[in-house]
This record gives C-alpha cells, sequence and structure tokens, in this order.
C-alpha cells in the first residue's frame, strides 16, 4: 500500500457562520511524486446551496487552482526536491486569508491507486449528498400535503392565501402561499426528512443560504418554514433551529414542527381574523 496526503477544497460562503460546501479535492504523494486534483465542473451546486453566490466568479477561481496544480506537477524533476507536506505547495496557489475558496489541514490515507483515491474522496466528499431528494422519505410538497393542509384547510386558512413575489439583490422567491396586513407573510414547506444526517445537514445550510439571500429583499418580510424532520434525527431539531432562525429589520424567519401544526393554525387564524384578512 502506498501513503499519501489530501486536502478538501471548500467554498466557504460566511465566515461568521462558517457555512460551506466542498467543491474539490487533491491528493500527493512527496515519494511518487504525484499530485492530482479534482473539482466541480458546473457552479449549479454552489448556487443551490447559496443563491447569492457568484457561482462563474468561484469556478474561474477554482480553474485556475487546477491550472496551478498541473503546473507545479509539471515542475517535478529528480533534480529538483518535493515538499514533503502537501500544504507547502497549496498555501503558495491559495493562500490562508479571506478568500472564499479554502482548504483544509492535510489528512492522509493509504491504497494501491492514487488516481482511484482521487476519485474515491471526490465522489465521497463533493458529490455524494448532492442528491439528497433521492433518499427523501417526503418532499417537501408532501409536507403540504400530509402534516400542514389539512390544518390549514380545517380553520379556513387555505382560501385566504395567495401568492407573492419577493425581489432580492441577486434573485426573486415565489411563495404560493402568503398573506399581507402589515408586512407580507409567507409560508414554505421544508421536509429535513431524509434518511443521512449529512444529508439533513447539506438542505439545512443549503436553505440558510436561500434565507440569508432574502434577507436582502427592500421588502421587510415574515417567513415561516413548516419543517419535517424525521424521528430517528430528532436531535438535529436544535441545529436546523439555530440555523434557519432569522430575526432582524428586514427578515424574520420562523420554524414549525408538524408536532406543533394544528396550535400552529389555531393561532394563525386568529392573527387573520384581527386583521380581517
Amino acid at each position: 500500500m502506498k501513503k499519501y496526503q489530501y486536502q478538501i477544497i471548500r467554498y466557504l460562503h460566511d465566515r461568521a457562520t462558517g457555512e460551506f460546501i466542498n467543491v474539490g479535492v487533491i491528493v500527493y504523494s512527496a515519494e511518487y511524486q504525484y499530485l492530482n486534483c479534482k473539482i466541480i465542473s458546473k457552479y449549479g451546486r454552489i448556487t443551490s446551496f447559496f443563491p447569492g453566490a457568484d457561482g462563474r466568479a468561484i469556478l474561474k477561481a477554482l480553474r485556475y487552482f487546477e491550472k496551478e496544480i498541473i503546473r507545479a506537477k509539471q515542475l517535478f524533476s529528480e533534480l529538483l526536491p518535493v515538499p514533503e507536506d502537501l500544504a507547502e505547495l497549496t498555501r503558495k496557489i491559495l493562500p490562508d486569508d479571506d478568500s472564499s475558496l479554502t482548504l483544509t489541514e492535510v489528512k492522509k490515507g493509504i491504497d494501491l491507486d492514487f488516481n482511484k483515491s482521487l476519485t474515491d474522496l471526490y465522489r465521497l466528499l463533493v458529490t455524494k449528498w448532492q442528491n439528497e431528494t433521492d433518499e427523501s422519505t417526503t418532499s417537501d410538497a408532501d409536507v403540504w400535503k400530509k402534516k400542514y393542509k389539512k390544518y390549514f384547510d380545517e380553520y379556513g386558512i387555505t382560501a385566504k392565501l395567495t401568492e407573492h413575489e419577493v425581489e432580492t439583490k441577486y434573485d426573486s422567491f415565489q411563495f404560493d402561499k402568503a398573506w399581507k396586513n402589515e408586512i407580507w407573510h409567507c409560508y414554505l414547506p421544508v421536509s429535513f426528512d431524509l434518511q443521512n444526517v449529512e444529508n439533513i445537514r447539506s438542505k439545512v445550510y443549503k436553505w440558510a443560504g436561500k434565507l440569508a439571500e432574502l434577507a436582502t429583499a427592500s421588502e421587510n418580510i415574515d417567513v415561516t418554514l413548516l419543517t419535517s424532520v424525521p424521528r430517528k434525527h430528532l436531535e438535529l431539531s436544535s441545529f436546523i433551529q439555530e440555523k434557519l432562525t432569522l430575526k432582524s429589520a428586514e427578515i424574520t424567519v420562523t420554524l414549525v414542527s408538524e408536532a406543533d401544526a394544528e396550535r400552529f393554525a389555531r393561532g394563525l387564524v386568529r392573527e387573520m381574523d384581527e386583521h380581517d384578512v
């Protein structure tokens, strides 16, 4: 077996909250003079998690990094000693500064085939959770139909809801369940009913990015996420609440669990009646 080092390339969307997604992997062996990397080929992975991100610019920076890795590999020679530590190579290409692209600490592994290691690491660390909906037991639409709609119908709320579009700095969001008094109140069903913990975390970060973009809207809005979390992962409820609850001058985001669906509907209809909706 051959020893190798590797680092994960991450897009760090917000340093304050630490929200990130993995966008590439580098594998290195000084002994065998092997150096290679694999990066995402499309920026849709980034903007699906963080709508406000400049996907084209990030992908351009990743491609530059890839070219520099290839150039560094071409400089390998028996006449020039190669660095023992992968970080010595990568920090010259991607310094540890305020860039949105960052590198993890150097990790180690063993394998017979470094190309296979690179492919396996890329699949495990970058693309494995890309299609989390494939493992969902309850879709976002199902959350509404199976968990909340019956209560909204029972209390006469559904008929009072309308559509509303919110324009943000970089995008626009269409809500099909909304009503207005002083501000617009918008309701979104979101399923966190996924089989794998990492899938749930990835979807939470994705929604955190969407909500951050909504906070750039010129109008004040109140957003309620109508959520569903699988019983076997209820320990993630506090994580979901912490990451997605927001309160600022521009936007308020609250979460409702399916256990509180009827109680929420009762309170909502009283509020709507007070405003003669």
